[in-house]
């Protein structure tokens, strides 16, 4: 098991009695999952169709291709220069025999996290064994090979490999291996993700990541709660790219509302919702009924979510009233358990995306733009409370608790205050084929009464654009907080990787 998936098997680890010494979040889910089978009633049996998915790892076979020395100085490679036994760049002193076991070793390094299938091929730098390996890997198809070319002649015979192979595929040459420009057939290539730098150990990371998470978007079930007969369907099919095989249940809003009603207000559920309040900086106008129908949406969730054996979910849920989620979808969202507002699913599907590109979860919200300062502002009601990655350590954003914005009922949502100066990105992918990140820093979380908007809100300073509004792609992005640029980058990676288009600010 990857050590992500090991973290969060921990949570289950805390026990209600060391509540108050551990993250918010990760305790309220620790309770809930104890116990939540003892708060439900009895409902008829789910229809065979939303039986569990079979779940596997991503298979990637990662090649390295680059002659041996002596094989060059003989005058027996296969390029124009054996005549004269030349070594061509990045050359011997490259020693890419060396640099082979320093990738794998990076390699190893990044999958300990992705608990990925990692198949290492044997080296090979001849013609007929390029010929070998593409027949070997259209027979295996695994879900990406990942090719490392450490030889300036042998890059079009990868760009030729790539487009008989008919997988999603990576290649990386290091900077040094080309004469000018980056080779052509490489980076023009629509069958494949070229990478062309310099130790980039990111970007290596990046396109595993792209790949496991195409792997677990393929294998997952979301929730839709609405006005719905209760169906499976699949997410729609982009007008650029193949279908995303993501299963939809789509669920009658009336199972939500009898599963939250069927939670009892027991003496465990009270507890927990004290203590939630008491890890609040303040509670602005909020009964403590509220606070406590905050907590048992959660357990709500983890019962629709159990019954429909799904991933993530979404829900049409502004008139939901006393039952509005937002604390439970807060609760989900911290522990990378997704959930959305407002039954978008394609925002749900960023979230998701991003939770696995990631190893941390998003903040679903409205944009709004401040144009006169040529800023992004954007608010709303269900972030998370941990926006980085669980083995990180890094404290939970401070919050405050107070009504959903719309007013009545006042139901009990986080106003959460996010890191000034912190590095971000708003993401956004779109049922007509395209995926979009913006980078930008977190400037300020304002005070409702210098900005309107929902419950949690923040202003944010955009990288490289002229008309911050050029950026809006509709309803409901997603922003993640990052360590640097360079993660905003595998966004980018997965775009090309799976044939998105492409809308960014870098």
């Amino acid at each position: 098991m990857c050590e992500h998936c090991c973290a969060q098997d921990k949570v289950s680890d805390v026990s209600r009695r060391d509540f108050l010494k551990t993250g918010t979040a990760a305790a309220v889910a620790t309770a809930a999952v104890m116990s939540q089978t003892s708060f439900a009633a009895e409902f008829k049996d789910v229809s065979e169709e939303f039986k569990p998915l079979p779940k596997s790892p991503a298979k990637v076979t990662v090649a390295f291709m680059y002659p041996p020395r002596e094989v060059v100085e003989a005058g027996e490679f296969e390029d124009s220069w054996a005549v004269n036994k030349w070594s061509t760049y990045p050359g011997p002193y490259y020693e890419p025999a060396q640099r082979e076991k320093q990738f794998r070793a990076k390699i190893e390094e990044v999958n300990a996290r992705l608990g990925m299938e990692i198949d290492f091929y044997p080296t090979f730098y001849t013609k007929s064994a390029a010929a070998q390996f593409v027949e070997q890997m259209r027979q295996q198809k695994p879900d990406a090979v990942f090719i490392f070319c450490f030889w300036n002649t042998m890059q079009n015979w990868v760009a030729e490999m790539c487009g008989k192979m008919e997988l999603p595929a990576v290649v990386y040459v290091p900077v040094g291996a080309s004469h000018q420009l980056p080779n052509a057939a490489l980076a023009n290539s629509p069958d494949l993700l070229f990478i062309h730098s310099f130790e980039n150990w990111s970007a290596i990371e990046g396109a595993l990541r792209a790949v496991n998470a195409h792997k677990k978007l393929s294998q997952s079930r979301m929730i839709r709660v609405g006005s719905y007969p209760e169906e499976k369907i699949t997410v729609p099919s982009c007008s650029n790219v193949d279908r995303l095989n993501v299963e939809i249940a789509a669920v009658p809003a009336q199972i939500y509302n009898d599963l939250f009603d069927s939670v009892a207000d027991s003496p465990e559920l009270l507890d927990m919702a004290k203590v939630f309040k008491a890890k609040a900086q303040k509670v602005i106008d909020v009964d403590d009924v509220y606070i406590q129908h905050g907590i048992r949406s959660w357990y709500t969730l983890q019962l629709l979510k159990k019954r429909y054996h799904a991933d993530a979910v979404t829900i049409k849920c502004l008139m939901f009233k006393e039952r509005k989620p937002c604390i439970g979808f807060s609760l989900l969202n911290s522990v990378l358990s997704p959930c959305a507002c407002e039954d978008q699913a394609d925002s749900l599907l960023t979230m998701m995306l991003g939770n696995h590109l990631l190893d941390r979860a998003g903040f679903l919200h409205n944009p709004d733009f401040d144009t006169e300062r040529n800023e992004y502002y954007g608010s709303h009601c269900t972030t998370g409370l941990q926006m980085y990655p669980a083995y990180q350590n890094r404290p939970e954003l401070p919050f405050f608790i107070r009504p959903f914005a719309h007013m009545l009922p006042k139901t009990a949502a986080i106003d959460a205050r996010f890191p000034e100066n912190a590095q971000g990105l708003i993401a956004k992918f779109t049922f007509d084929g395209m995926l979009s990140a913006y980078t930008g820093r977190i400037i300020s979380s304002p005070e409702f009464t210098s900005a309107g908007g929902c419950t949690t809100r923040f202003r944010m300073d955009m990288d490289k654009l002229e008309n911050v509004c050029d950026m809006y792609r509709g309803p409901h992005p997603i922003l993640f907080l990052t360590d640097g640029a360079e993660q905003a980058r595998w966004f980018k990676m997965y775009a090309k990787l799976y044939g998105y288009d492409w809308k960014g600010n870098f």
